[in-house]
């Protein structure tokens, strides 16, 4: 088993699988305080760097088997100008997941992009432009192409 300093100097025992239950409850704490209700009672996401409001252009090839880029970083609340080139030799589009918002104090418990943010299908060789505002709820949101038999997909990191 390795060893870890336990804070005061000295080596304790740990076994390699609690480690890993320690960064699961990590992970689902922060899940779920993604959102809190502020004075008035409406539900306000948190926000980890207090930035909001950017704005950002994107320029995202597909073709028949991915995404480029396939890791699209933002700020919550940032009015995003996307266009999607397909290089493919058939339509794709590009779509965004909802996430999951476990909470306990009455929000919502997802956070979905709007429909704006779908491009629909895209033939061969052109392009689409769409413009929407990011979610506020932070988080790893997959994208992808929904068009039947498509596998292609990537991250909108909203931070």
């Amino acid at each position: 088993m390795p060893a870890d300093d336990d804070g005061r100097g000295r080596l304790t025992r740990v076994a390699p699988h609690a480690r890993f239950r320690v960064l699961g409850l990590v992970a689902l704490a922060v899940t779920c305080t993604s959102c809190g209700m502020d004075e008035a009672g409406t539900c306000t996401p948190d926000d980890a760097d207090g930035v909001l409001g950017t704005a950002k252009t994107f320029e995202v090839t597909v073709d028949d088997t991915t995404f480029t880029p396939s890791i699209l970083k933002v700020q919550n609340l940032t009015k995003v100008t996307l266009t999607l080139t397909n290089q493919g030799t058939t339509p794709h589009d590009f779509t965004v997941s909802c996430l999951p918002t476990p909470n306990d104090d009455g929000c919502p418990t997802k956070s979905c992009f709007p429909k704006e943010s779908a491009t629909g299908p895209v033939d061969p060789g052109k392009s689409v432009t769409v413009k929407f505002t990011v979610p506020r709820v932070e988080g790893i949101y997959t994208f992808r192409s929904s068009v039947a038999g498509d596998e292609q997909k990537g991250q909108l990191v909203d931070q």
